[in-house]
């Protein structure tokens, strides 16, 4: 009979603080883009980081990595005042949070697919 390791570990945890830096580096980026590419790519790089770390509970840390981005983006930073910046900024927001989860899963993939080999 094998005892079942605990959901939140060591290992979570210390994937947990990466993600609060991760995060504030998006808002950061999102917050002073110019463009839509400079936000994106930060947020896929990040949660690609977060599933290769752990594969099997990825899916955690790319709900907090959101949760994390939407509270500070809406907490700790100021709306602009030009209507095409908002735009941007809502874009770059939303649109990052979608490839969270997709770049998490991704990053899973391939440790996953390395560790077959």
């Amino acid at each position: 009979m094998s005892t079942k390791a605990p959901f939140f570990d060591k290992k979570l945890i210390v994937s947990a603080i990466i993600v609060v830096f991760a995060s504030a580096l998006v808002v950061v980026v999102i917050k002073n883009a110019e463009s839509i590419h400079l936000p994106y790519i930060v947020a896929v790089l990040a949660a690609i980081v977060l599933g290769f770390i752990e594969p099997r509970k990825g899916w955690f840390l790319a709900l907090l990595q959101c949760i994390l981005i939407l509270t500070g983006y809406f907490l700790f930073t100021e709306s602009p005042e030009n209507t095409a910046q908002q735009e941007l900024e809502n874009f770059s927001l939303y649109g990052s949070l979608i490839l969270t989860f997709v770049a998490s899963f991704l990053g899973g993939f391939i440790k996953r697919a390395l560790n077959t080999q």
